[in-house]
């Protein structure tokens, strides 16, 4: 009896945690469709502004992850 308890915890706890990555993972791949559409904004503006591509500056920042780097792309205007 105890060991079908535990098993309902733990049931529900992985179905909440599922939960919240398919939502994260939505959350995630919604704004990986809005950085492609901004990024594609920016290449078709960028003769409109006067920018080339050596105008652009790159900041890398490590995370908390391991073998994960983020580099991030400053535009000056």
């Amino acid at each position: 009896m105890q060991e079908n308890v535990h098993k309902d915890v733990y049931r529900f706890a992985y179905d909440e945690a599922s939960s919240e990555l398919r939502k994260i993972l939505n959350a995630f791949e919604q704004l990986c469709a809005q950085k492609n559409r901004v990024e594609k904004l920016m290449e078709v503006l960028k003769p409109e502004i006067g920018l080339n591509a050596d105008d652009e500056m790159h900041v890398k920042r490590t995370t908390h992850l391991p073998y994960c780097t983020v580099v991030t792309r400053l535009t000056v205007l």
